[in-house]
Parts: structure tokens; C-alpha cells; sequence
């Protein structure tokens, strides 16, 4: 596969977000429930959300491209191992949200067998073969609830309704969140937010008007862990900007709102610790000049990288002694 046909693929998607996010959404459903059918749907939803940070991230199409064939010609151990990595990252530019997004990335720390791994290789080919990064740079999927279309889709009805779990459709938690459009600086709580479109729909109506959500406290709360995880990602998604707070617990009492900034700090103060290990430990290897060694996701990109065409022949070097006629005449060109 050509990065010229991968470009294409990306750009030929719906041009309704939504209508693209169920394409999405369906056809991660299937692949994940086709290949393993487990009860486990966190695991294809974190990479969706895994994929759809990628693109958010990166603002070059055509190096997004290049991107989506590397990881589709990943094998579904180095596919395993790239969720992995991506987790990482998200986890060290965002420690606040790191508390809710656990519970869509604490499966990449257990030892998976074959066939859980070979479900979240098919999850991830299905989501990218249907444009997931067509849509890439810091809007790419901030005018929609792609994670929320995928819970729904991914969630049964008799699942839902043995937990008493009705999702409202997106376009009328779109419509009240836009209804009373907050002022920067404001303070925005919503105790039972599922994943976060009310609070879409309000960052929406700021923008229309010219207002910066990230002047805005955000605070989101839902008793579902998998909905709170899939909000925190959202609001980085969204781009609502660093003064975010997500809890998990009963948004009828204000005890979520305590322990999710007690949470946040605690996070945020490990990965600082995390950080001044790192450093250390590449001050001492640079003073020693010891090599980076290669990850084992490393050397699985690297194969998964596709090869360089090989370059053209040279032309014949010129030749002013040459007669072509004259060979012509005496036929000896065959």
C-alpha cells in the first residue's frame, strides 16, 4: 500500500463528523467482536482513543499518511506494543487526566495472549481504514463526540439496561450545552456528564461567539468509569485547555469533586518524579557516551516501515566516438 492511496483513503471521508464517527464506530464494533467477542470493550475504545490523540497531534496530512501505513503494516504484537507506547506519551503531557484514563489503558500492562492482541490489531486497522486520521491536526475531531458514538454503538441495549445506562443523542446534548453559553473564566460543573457533550456543546457556543474555552474551569463527573476515561480524553480532544477536572463517583454528592483533585495532584507529582529520573538517567548516559538501546516497539516499526523504491539505472555514459549509423548499416543493434 502506497502512502499516495492512504492519503486518499483519509481524505475520503463523510463530510458530517458524526456521520463519520459511526462509520468509525461500526466498524471497530465488528472487528473487535469478530475477533475476540469479549465483555472487555475498553480495550478497542482506547485505541480508538489511542489513534484519534495521534491525529490531533499531528498537523501534517501527509505525514499522518505515512503514519497509518506504518501501523497497518505493524503485526499485532507490534500493534500491541504501539498502544503501549502511546499511553506513555499521553500519560507525560497529561498527568491531570491520568487518574480516569487508566481505566482505558491499564490492559497494556497485563501480558496478553494472541488472540486479545490480534483483536486490537484488527480494532486498529478497521478504525484507520475508515479514515480515523482523516480528520488529524488540533480540530480534527473537536466538533464531535467520537468516543461517546462508539460507546454507544459498542455498549448492547441489555447491557445499558443492566446498568441503567441511557446515553442522551449527541445532537440534543449538543443543543442544551450551546443554550447558555458560559464567559471565559467561568466555571462549567456537570455531575453526571457521561462523556462530555453537554460540555462540547458549550465550548461550541464560546467559539461561535469568539470566547477561549480554556479560559473556563471544566468539571465532569459520571458514576461510569469507561464514560469518565472516555471524557478525559475528550476534553484533550476538544482542546478545553489544562484547567479540566474529571471525576468518577456519585454526582449527587460533592465527595467526587474532592477526591478527583486530590487524584489529579497525586498523578501530576508522579510524573514529575518520573521526570527527574528520566533526566538523570540520560545525563549519565550521555557522560558515559552509551548508546540508546532499541526498543522492541522500535524494531518492530522499523519493519513495518516501508522500504525506499530503488533508485533509477543511470543513463549510458555519452559517447562522441559511437556511429550509430554505421551500425545501423552493418545490423548489428540485435
Amino acid at each position: 500500500m502506497t502512502t499516495t492511496t492512504v492519503a486518499r483513503r483519509a481524505n475520503a471521508v463523510p463530510t458530517d463528523p458524526r456521520q463519520h464517527a459511526r462509520d468509525i464506530a461500526e466498524a471497530v464494533d465488528y472487528a473487535w467482536h469478530s475477533r475476540y467477542g469479549g465483555s472487555r470493550i475498553e480495550v478497542p475504545m482506547s485505541v480508538v482513543a489511542a489513534l484519534a490523540l495521534v491525529a490531533r497531534e499531528t498537523e501534517d496530512p501527509d505525514r499522518l499518511a505515512a503514519l497509518a501505513e506504518m501501523f497497518e503494516r505493524l503485526d499485532h504484537e507490534g500493534f500491541g506494543l504501539l498502544m503501549q507506547r502511546l499511553w506513555c506519551e499521553f500519560a507525560a503531557i497529561r498527568p491531570d487526566l491520568n487518574p480516569r484514563t487508566k481505566h482505558l489503558w491499564s490492559w497494556t500492562d497485563e501480558d496478553q495472549d494472541e488472540t486479545v492482541l490480534r483483536a486490537v490489531q484488527a480494532v486498529g486497522q478497521a478504525a484507520l481504514r475508515k479514515g480515523l486520521f482523516g480528520r488529524c491536526g488540533p480540530d480534527g475531531w473537536g466538533e464531535t463526540d467520537l468516543l461517546g458514538m462508539l460507546l454507544q454503538t459498542m455498549k448492547s441495549h441489555s447491557g445499558k439496561k443492566g446498568i441503567g445506562q441511557f446515553l442522551t443523542p449527541e445532537s440534543v446534548t449538543l443543543l442544551l450545552g450551546g443554550m447558555n453559553t458560559p464567559d471565559e473564566g467561568a466555571r462549567i460543573l456537570e455531575p453526571c456528564a457521561g462523556t462530555g457533550a453537554m460540555l462540547l456543546g458549550a465550548a461550541q457556543a464560546m467559539r461561535e461567539k469568539g470566547l477561549d474555552p480554556t479560559a473556563c474551569e471544566w468539571w465532569a463527573n459520571d458514576l461510569d468509569p469507561l464514560a469518565a476515561a472516555l471524557c478525559a480524553v475528550n476534553f484533550h480532544l476538544w482542546g478545553l485547555g489544562l484547567r479540566v477536572v474529571v471525576g468518577c463517583g456519585d454526582g449527587l454528592l460533592d465527595q467526587w469533586m474532592h477526591e478527583a483533585l486530590e487524584h489529579r495532584q497525586i498523578a501530576i507529582d508522579e510524573i514529575q518524579r518520573a521526570w527527574r529520573m528520566a533526566r538523570q538517567i540520560a545525563a549519565v548516559r550521555h557522560v558515559l557516551d552509551l548508546p540508546t538501546p532499541e526498543s522492541a516497539l522500535d524494531r518492530h516499526l522499523r519493519k513495518a516501515k516501508p522500504k525506499a523504491a530503488p533508485p533509477p539505472p543511470p543513463a549510458p555514459p555519452a559517447s562522441s566516438t559511437f556511429d550509430a549509423e554505421a551500425v545501423f548499416r552493418q545490423r548489428r543493434l540485435f
